[in-house]
């Protein structure tokens, strides 16, 4: 019978996986912080109108929490009655006779559809914050994530001299017309592009590259 050598490792460790196991104390903590993590979660999509006392009380208790994630505001968000929807563009300028670039936020052919929706969570709170440094100082263009994304594309576009940013609201097709058009005898889809569904651009301000 053939004998296979053992050295004092494999004996004090037949399985190497031992060795490295977290120990009790690490495991229940971690099992502790993804309990917390999902009652969190589901809490605050509990809590979310229309809700009970009871739920909004079970949600009032991870407040702290959701405010740290910034995880409170997208529960039910396109529901019952969604808003319109912030659409920041901007132009970045090279000078000379290289023409302007446009961006759009969020892109529609954005891929995976994950990344267009955290665009859209970007232009939202870019909007948001554009508003409250209106209503701070009286000035949208001090807003700071402003500059932010002014810095960003002037680091993406090498050679840019700075960037003009505007935002504008997508509005909400009426359903009624939509179902209309989809219904006739030509059956048509409604161009959500068209200027009907858009309000008109509002200037953000205007920054250097290096959004100084």
């Amino acid at each position: 019978m053939k004998l296979e050598k053992i050295s004092k490792f494999d004996a004090a460790h037949p399985n190497p996986l031992i060795g490295s196991a977290w120990p009790v104390w690490g495991r229940r903590l971690v099992s502790a912080v993804v309990l917390w993590h999902v009652a969190a979660i589901l809490t605050g999509a509990w809590a979310a109108a229309p809700s009970s006392l009871l739920e909004r009380a079970a949600a009032q208790v991870f407040s702290p929490y959701h405010q740290a994630i910034d995880q409170g505001y997208a529960y039910r968000y396109y529901a019952p009655e969604p808003g319109p929807t912030p659409v920041v563009t901007a132009r970045v300028h090279f000078g000379g006779d290289r023409p302007d670039v446009a961006v759009r936020l969020p892109e529609r052919g954005a891929r995976p559809r994950l990344r267009y929706q955290r665009q859209l969570a970007l232009a939202n709170h870019l909007y948001s914050d554009f508003e409250a440094a209106r209503g701070l100082t009286g000035q949208g263009s001090r807003s700071r994530w402003a500059q932010s994304y002014a810095r960003h594309l002037g680091k993406v576009f090498p050679g840019a001299s700075s960037v003009t940013l505007y935002v504008q609201m997508h509005l909400i097709p009426d359903p009624e017309r939509v179902r209309e058009s989809l219904a006739g005898p030509t059956p048509a889809r409604v161009d959500l592009d068209a200027e009907e569904f858009t309000t008109t651009p509002e200037r953000i301000g205007e920054y250097p590259c290096d959004a100084s």
